[in-house]
């Protein structure tokens, strides 16, 4: 009898503490509450997390086959403007000081469904006592080269944060840069034209 009853606090024992196990409790799944698979109820990361990465509306002009997470960005035919090369953030006045690079950046993005082919930008700047340069698809050129011979492609709203202008002056003054991006060979022309003010002390 005092064996039976041995092994009857043993099991309990066992049972009890097997229940207390915080293993037991534990539940995988994806914790990061940005991805679209989120689970609120998981306690451990499993790995499995797809953060936002496209738009996956097959209706929509920037659709993106690869996505499997929607990250809000879908544009549609009625989100088109009529002149697509649209400016999204552009650093309009710089300041600085004699012999210092003063930097201005631009956001482009192609406002249209369809893919936007030979954007290409121009530099309007003819003064002396200042050089003025720029940095557009990947690659920065000198201050004389004033035609960027690497045009752009750009996808149906797709976003370019790569452009920056940059000036340096000998003299104090204001010096203004403006830059014409347009499409080579449009029909009707597509183009616009962003003036940076650079204030030199």
């Amino acid at each position: 009898m005092k064996t039976i009853y041995l092994n009857f606090i043993i099991i309990t024992s066992l049972l009890f503490f097997i229940s207390c196990d915080p293993e037991a409790d534990s539940i995988s799944g994806c914790t990061d509450n940005l991805a679209c698979n989120y689970n609120a109820e998981a306690t451990e990361e499993d790995g499995s997390c797809m953060l936002p990465d496209g738009c996956t509306d097959e209706t929509a002009c920037n659709y993106n086959v690869d996505a499997l997470c929607d990250d809000g960005s879908c544009a549609y035919e009625a989100d088109a403007l009529p002149n697509p090369i649209e400016i999204t953030y552009v650093e309009d006045f710089v300041s600085g000081s004699v012999d210092s690079l003063l930097v201005s950046h631009i956001h482009l993005r192609n406002a249209s469904c369809e893919d936007m082919t030979d954007l290409v930008v121009r530099k309007l700047f003819n003064n002396q006592n200042a050089s003025a340069y720029f940095c557009f698809n990947g690659i920065c050129f000198t201050s004389v080269t004033e035609l960027s011979p690497n045009p752009m492609l750009l996808s149906p709203f797709e976003e370019d944060d790569y452009f920056k202008g940059y000036l340096s002056a000998e003299m104090p003054g204001t010096y203004q840069v403006t830059y014409r991006f347009y499409v080579e060979n449009s029909d009707p022309i597509q183009l616009t034209n962003v003036t940076i003010t650079y204030e030199v002390n």
